[in-house]
């Protein structure tokens, strides 16, 4: 917590993350451990602090969770979203996607730049992400940034004080980023995923799509948070959810519900799981997932499409990777609804 006076920041003594430092130091608590301290007290003391910074890293435009995950963050007061950055094929598409949403919230302040439109070691693709035809003809995004991953690392050094990083796509852009700009480890609070599978067994796309770029992040040695595929699959909107989304009036909520029937592609019973909005959800209201704290291993060399992708947890009470073991939800479908399914709300 830092008070600011004028343009200069100074520690607050009465900060409880001083004070833990400062026992720490005379404990000589090991760093990684200091870390996860750290990040708890952050993580805890969301909602009575300052909003927290976020960027998101989304491949919206595919999955329908990553578009209701973007009006989750911009409904949420307890973050202050400070940059869109896409990643994979058809970025100006999926740019297209994020400005609209962006838009119909009132925030065309936030920037939003096209990242890897390819994985590190994939190849190229052209397909148009599926939601673009929910967006009214012609439309484009106004001169979004060619180079994401640059507007990611400089939005991150500049800002004042550390930034979370929401990645729930392929870890391209992350990977690519933490590679070129060392100086990021220690301007990152900590990293929130939607990735992997961790308690059975299986492969998990945002992983298995670029294995590479997630061994390279789970590796990095920064705070990690993440919630797996064993876990979102739980969090499904229901009927009741569909239908406040659908005879709603704010037009906000209007476009999501077209998204999600371009997504639905003729198929009126899929319903949307929350596998984006519940990595978000956790840092609202962490108390709706059992965590597990340890590493991950993220296998490159298997075999594709059996081995090749899997994301391997190892418990460790000195890791820096927490785990969603169990989620409430009920409670996270129903915080969900109750704030993307509202008017606007001011800044």
């Amino acid at each position: 917590m830092l008070r600011r006076e004028g343009s200069e920041d100074r520690e607050d003594p009465e900060d409880p993350r001083r004070y833990i430092v400062n026992q720490a130091r005379d404990a000589q608590v090991k760093p990684v451990l200091l870390a996860i301290l750290l990040g708890t007290m952050t993580r805890n003391a969301l909602a009575a602090d300052r909003p927290v910074p976020v960027i998101l890293d989304t491949d919206i435009g595919d999955d329908i969770d990553d578009a209701l995950n973007l009006a989750l963050i911009l409904q949420s007061p307890e973050l202050d979203l400070k940059a869109v950055i896409t990643v994979l094929n058809a970025g100006d598409v999926r740019a297209a996607l994020a400005y609209r949403i962006l838009e119909l919230h009132g925030r065309t302040d936030i920037p939003v730049g096209i990242g890897a439109e390819q994985t590190l070691l994939g190849k190229p693709s052209r397909a148009i992400p599926i939601q673009a035809a929910a967006l009214p003809p012609g439309y484009t995004a106004p001169g979004p940034s060619r180079n994401g991953v640059r507007l990611m690392i400089d939005t991150i050094l500049r800002a004042p004080e550390k930034i979370t990083l929401v990645s729930v796509g392929p870890l391209t852009n992350v990977a690519l980023a933490l590679r070129s700009e060392p100086r990021l480890q220690e301007k990152i609070e900590r990293i929130v995923l939607m990735s992997g599978v961790f308690f059975r067994a299986g492969l998990e796309y945002n992983v298995h799509r670029d294995a590479e770029a997630a061994a390279i992040v789970y590796a990095s040695g920064l705070p990690i948070s993440t919630v797996g595929l064993d876990v979102t699959l739980q969090c499904r909107l229901g009927t009741d959810e569909m239908q406040r989304l659908a005879k709603s009036n704010f037009e906000n909520v209007t476009f999501l519900y077209r998204l999600i029937v371009a997504w639905q592609n003729g198929d009126a019973a899929k319903h949307p799981i929350l596998h984006d909005p519940l990595a978000s959800l956790a840092m609202l209201k962490p108390s709706l997932v059992n965590w597990q704290r340890g590493r991950v291993e993220i296998e490159t060399r298997g075999i594709d499409g059996r081995s090749q992708g899997l994301s391997v947890f190892r418990k460790d009470a000195e890791g820096t990777v927490e785990v969603a073991e169990t989620v409430r939800a009920d409670e996270a479908v129903s915080l969900f609804i109750d704030r993307v399914a509202a008017r606007p709300r001011s800044r």
